[in-house]
Order: C-alpha cells, then sequence, then structure tokens
C-alpha cells in the first residue's frame, strides 16, 4: 500500500531517488536482512534508478568521511545519539516499516512540512528474502513513474558498471576549481593554466569518483551540525618503504601511483612552494625520488616521464596534481583534505599548506 507521510523539520531533505528504510520500532529481522545485503540491495534498486538508502550504516560512512579524527567509539556515541527519521513524523505517527522516498523536490504542504511517499513492507514480509526487496523496487519505481512527472530526470544506471554500488549520489561539489577550465580568449601557454581534453575527461572522471564516495543521503550541512567542526590536521607520517599514513586519522593510509607519489614528496621537501612552469629546474631531484620509489620500465623511459612531469608545456603535472587531490579527498572531507594536496593561483607557486613540522619522514 502507498501512502504519504508528512515530516516536520527534516534534518535533510531526500533528492528524488533516494529510497530510505525507516521504522518506529526496531524490528530485528529486517534490520539484520538489510545489513547482511547491503550491497546487494544497493545494486538491485540501481537497476531501476533508484538509490536504496540505510541510515546508521550511512550516518557512519559520512561522519568518518567528515571527522576522520574521531576514534571509533567517538563515531558510534555520536551515530547513537542521532534521532530516526520517524521522530520527525507529524503528531509522533508510528510508522510500520516502511521504505519513504521523494517524488519532487521540494515538496511541501501547506504547512511547510515535507512531503513523501511510503511503501509499507508488508508484516507477511518480515522474514525478508532477495524478492520481497526486488518486488519492492519495482513498486518503488512503479510509484515514481505513475506520481511524478520528473522521473525522467533520475539517473539510470548506465551500461557500463551499472552492477557498481553507490552509482547514484546526488551532490554538487566544488571538487575541480574553476581555474582548472581557462576562460575562453585566456591564453594557455604552461600546465597550470591549460588542460587538454585528456586532462578535462580524467578531472571529470576523478570528479564522478568522488560524488560516488562522498555522501549518500545525507545534507552536509546535517552532518558537520552533529560532528566537532574543529579542524584537527594529522601528522603526516612517510615510512620507509615511502608508504603515506596520516597518524591522527586512525593510521588511515594514502595510496599514490609512483608518479603522482614522486610529485607529492617533492612538493613535500619544498614547503616555500614551487611554479610549474619552473619546473625543469627540478628535474633532477624529481628524477631521484622517482628512481628511489622503484618504478618499472627502463631508465630511458623512467627519465622520460619526468622530462614530461617538468615540461611547461605539458600536462603531465596538472594530472598528477590531480590524482594526489584524489587520493586525499576519497578518504576524508576537503575542507580537511585542502591542508594535504598540492594548491595555489595560477601563475604563483603552488605548495602543500601542512607544516612542515607535522610531516615525519622515518
Amino acid at each position: 500500500m502507498v501512502r504519504e507521510l508528512s515530516f516536520k523539520s527534516l534534518p535533510f531533505v531526500p533528492e528524488k531517488g533516494q529510497v530510505i528504510y525507516v521504522e518506529s520500532s526496531y524490528h530485528k529481522r529486517l534490520n539484520t536482512f538489510i545489513l547482511d545485503h547491503y550491497a546487494w540491495l544497493r545494486k538491485t534498486f540501481h537497476r531501476h534508478g533508484l538509490e536504496f538508502c540505510y541510515l546508521p550504516n550511512l550516518f557512519d560512512e559520512t561522519v568518518h568521511y567528515h571527522a576522520p579524527y574521531l576514534k571509533d567509539e567517538e563515531c558510534r556515541a555520536i551515530i547513537d545519539g542521532l534521532p530516526s527519521l520517524t521522530d520527525y513524523a507529524i503528531d509522533g505517527e508510528t510508522i510500520e516499516p516502511s521504505l519513504v522516498f521523494a517524488l519532487d523536490i521540494p515538496v511541501e504542504d501547506a504547512e511547510g512540512n515535507t512531503v513523501l511517499q511510503s511503501v509499507a513492507i508488508e508484516p507477511k514480509w518480515y522474514r525478508p528474502n532477495k524478492r520481497t526487496f526486488a518486488l519492492l523496487a519495482k513498486e518503488v519505481k512503479r510509484v515514481a513513474v505513475e506520481r511524478s512527472i520528473y522521473y525522467h530526470e533520475l539517473r539510470k544506471p548506465e551500461k557500463k558498471g551499472e552492477d557498481d554500488e553507490g552509482g547514484h549520489v546526488r551532490f554538487s561539489i566544488g571538487d575541480v576549481d574553476e581555474r582548472v577550465v581557462p576562460r575562453r580568449g585566456q591564453l594557455a601557454d604552461y600546465a597550470d593554466n591549460h588542460f587538454d581534453s585528456e586532462s578535462r575527461e580524467l578531472i571529470e572522471e576523478i570528479r564522478a569518483r568522488v560524488k560516488a564516495l562522498r555522501l549518500k543521503g545525507v545534507n552536509t550541512l546535517f552532518i558537520h551540525g552533529i560532528i566537532d567542526e574543529c579542524e584537527r590536521l594529522s601528522r603526516l607520517r612517510i615510512t620507509k618503504d615511502y608508504r603515506i599514513f596520516l597518524v591522527d586519522y586512525n593510521n588511515m593510509e594514502i595510496r599514490l601511483a609512483v608518479l603522482p607519489k614522486a610529485v607529492f614528496f617533492l612538493f613535500l621537501h619544498h614547503p616555500e612552494g614551487i611554479r610549474f612552469k619552473e619546473l625543469s629546474d627540478y628535474y633532477p631531484e624529481l628524477l631521484q625520488i622517482y628512481l628511489k620509489l622503484r618504478p618499472i620500465g627502463g631508465r630511458m623511459r623512467q627519465e622520460q616521464s619526468i622530462r614530461d612531469i617538468t615540461n611547461p608545456c605539458s600536462n603531465s603535472i596538472n594530472e598528477k596534481c590531480a590524482r594526489i587531490r584524489e587520493a586525499f579527498i576519497c578518504n576524508f572531507d576537503e575542507r580537511l583534505a585542502k591542508n594535504y594536496f598540492i594548491t595555489g593561483r595560477r601563475g604563483e607557486p603552488k605548495s602543500i599548506m601542512l607544516d612542515p613540522s607535522m610531516v615525519i619522514w622515518e
């Protein structure tokens, strides 16, 4: 049975296509099934152009993402203290296990309450199986098609990788600085103000990947309202075998391919900054760093890779900086991550903002 539910002062508004599991009282079997089959559920709803959201999991993921400095027990305490979605139901209405979703945005009644559609999970389904939720996904899609003139705006799964988990996150985030794409008529003589089509495709690939890793169904401002917003930076530890760890973020490891890692280490060694157009002056140093990382390929190929990076007319340095940026913001919030990747205004020295005293070289 499909019905409308009204919620007052929701801390976030579900977006079109997001389907959220709700319940007024805890149903162990349903919750156990969801936890045991979470990846399968996301893929199943994804095939219908929908995003399955189970808030306990999403809160856990997003709190860790936005506050990597919190210990597991601190994260759990925050998550356990969060109100349930049903706590915002009008007049404290009891809600049986259901899937709720929005048709259009914004959707409000005359009193300004958020109106969501609801598909109840019948009591006979309390012993859930995959067939049950496969049918529920079809039912939600049917309702969305019949009742929403905007259903065609939902992002449909692409043929390539349509089983990939989390492919329907809908957030507009400033992952790529607007200076990445030169204004029309702007000169593009050097690597720090020019991106060719291949580089732009790389930026778009990274942007899509980061979107898929960021928030899933929960408003950013809501998350920041429940965690400590004080920027607590972590020390950066470089091991003897050149692995990268954030000591105070639960010893998180940042993984980089050899060439981006060599560029990262070069800029760590030069906190004063380096202009991209002057990178050729750093060719010998960068080559030595690169060789220490034991790259594959012959010496001529290795030297050519470094010549490409230090060539002011090449886009190789931009690509490597994009990969470094991706490695950090895929793991935690950009408001913290920006201290660890290479930044700087066009034409000015680029640098890593982290204080050199917080870098530990073993």
